[in-house]
């Protein structure tokens, strides 16, 4: 978490994620019907890219992040551009109790493989959700473990069949299944790519 609190400040300076965060917004846009949406929840915030991405079209977003650092540049985001339709919030649904509020639409973007305790925190997802209420993950597909550092202790993104399987053992359906992004990095003069899926499921109910 440390090390996300010093990247916080120069953090929306990377090109490459402002335009990432824009192009899943668009591709969110395609499957779901955000003008229905009431309440929104982005875990994992961050900067709040995405969300910012997504503010004219959800009527209500709360950022929720671990990081101190992180929730105070959305802060500060949301005041020197008059929004108001946001609620940031330094948050961790595994360790602190979860909130009265229940959402409409969750969307998650590259943080569920930080987050070990996976069924646990997709079971926090269901019980945050409304019925029929909708989750967006949007994280890496499987990959050999060379997109973090050695030493990284999380998940080297996610097989298909096996994050769907224990979305439908939190009572979450699985509705849509795309890849819609590839990240780049350069290892030794070569190109490694890494495909982002999105993942959209409904609660049941």
């Amino acid at each position: 978490m440390a090390d996300f609190d010093k990247k916080a400040a120069t953090w929306d300076d990377d090109p490459e994620r402002v335009n990432r965060a824009l192009s899943i917004a668009d591709s969110i846009s395609k499957h779901i019907d955000l003008s229905r949406i009431e309440k929104a929840m982005e875990y994992g915030s961050g900067t709040g890219l995405l969300s910012f991405a997504l503010k004219d079209r959800l009527a209500s977003i709360a950022l929720m992040d671990e990081s101190a650092s992180m929730i105070e540049v959305v802060k500060d985001k949301c005041a020197a551009n008059n929004v108001n339709h946001f609620v940031p919030l330094q948050y961790n649904i595994l360790k602190q109790p979860l909130p009265d509020q229940k959402y409409d639409f969750i969307f998650i973007l590259l943080t569920l493989h930080h987050i070990i305790e996976l069924e646990e925190v997709l079971d926090k997802f269901a019980r945050l959700l409304n019925p029929r209420g909708y989750l967006a993950i949007i994280d890496l597909e499987k990959e050999d473990g060379t997109f973090h550092p050695e030493g990284f202790n999380g998940h080297n993104g996610f097989d298909r069949e096996t994050l769907e399987s224990q979305l439908q053992e939190a009572d979450i359906t699985p509705i849509s299944y795309e890849v819609c992004y590839e990240l780049k990095r350069d290892y030794d003069d070569v190109d490694q790519k890494y495909p982002l899926f999105l993942l959209i499921s409904q609660k049941q109910g």
